[in-house]
Formats: structure tokens, C-alpha cells, sequence
């Protein structure tokens, strides 16, 4: 078995990125927010796991600044919907790009049930839905300083 060295930085000359392969699997987090006029936003993020136990901790990350995170910085809540095999397709549809405000939750078909804890509704069909609480926002930075999230 041949090995290959990958160091980001310098790319990988692959049709995609590797990094997303060697660390997986991962769970999808299908986030929900609600931004300040009240409307639902529902994306799924990769990039999202558990962090603690005590007290219970969740975090997604997102590549750039997207309505997930910026609903999430003004509301201080959400909700990580846990993705089935039978919700994959409808959570696919919920990646693609739209303006913001505009609902993914009717996009996909989905219903949405209300939370017991929060205000952003979790998706029904949803084998299990996390109600989160903002704790804290870290910016990422790159090895040179500059800002990741604009």
C-alpha cells in the first residue's frame, strides 16, 4: 500500500478534497435557525458533532459566513436535526443555494414541528433534534491571520 502526503496548502491536484474523506464519517447537523423577521432556515452542515457531555454540547462549523451562522449570532438559538438514510435526499435539497430568508424547510417538502425549549421549529420527520442555545461564536482564523468567515 502506496501512502500520499497531502499538505493543504500547497492543494492536492484531486477532483475533491480529500480532507472531507479521511475524516469520516461524520453526522450531518441539519441546522435550524430563525432570522430577525422570523423565518425558518434549514441547512445541513458536515462539519457538526458532539463536544461535551456535562453540561451537553453540540457545534457546527460553516465554510464562510452563511444564514445558519449569522441567525444564530442575533437569535442565540437552534436546533440540530439528525439526518436518516430516508431524509437524505430532502437534506440534499436543503444544500442548495438560496436567497436568504427564503424557507428550505418548504423547498424540501418538510414539515416543521415546534420546539419545546427554543424558538427555530425542528424538522418533524427527524429521528432525533438537538435544541441548542448559543454558548459562544469562534471566528476561525488561517495559519496566516486572515479571517476564514468572510
Amino acid at each position: 500500500m502506496s501512502s500520499y502526503f497531502y499538505e493543504p496548502r500547497k492543494g492536492h491536484g484531486l477532483p475533491h478534497d480529500p480532507f472531507k474523506a479521511i475524516v469520516a464519517p461524520r453526522p450531518v447537523g441539519w441546522v435550524t435557525t430563525i432570522d430577525a423577521q422570523g423565518r425558518v432556515n434549514l441547512a445541513p452542515y458536515s462539519f457538526f458533532n458532539a463536544i461535551s457531555s456535562r453540561p451537553p454540547m453540540v457545534f457546527f462549523s460553516t465554510e464562510g459566513w452563511k444564514d445558519s451562522a449569522r441567525n444564530v449570532e442575533e437569535d442565540g438559538e437552534f436546533v440540530c436535526n439528525l439526518v436518516s438514510r430516508d431524509l437524505a435526499e430532502a437534506m440534499n435539497e436543503t444544500a442548495a443555494p438560496m436567497a436568504y430568508g427564503e424557507n428550505e424547510m418548504i423547498r424540501a417538502g418538510l414539515a416543521a414541528a415546534p420546539s419545546t425549549l427554543v424558538r427555530p421549529p425542528r424538522v418533524a420527520r427527524a429521528v432525533a433534534a438537538l435544541e441548542c442555545r448559543k454558548t459562544a461564536i469562534i471566528r476561525l482564523e488561517a495559519t496566516d491571520g486572515k479571517p476564514l468567515d468572510t
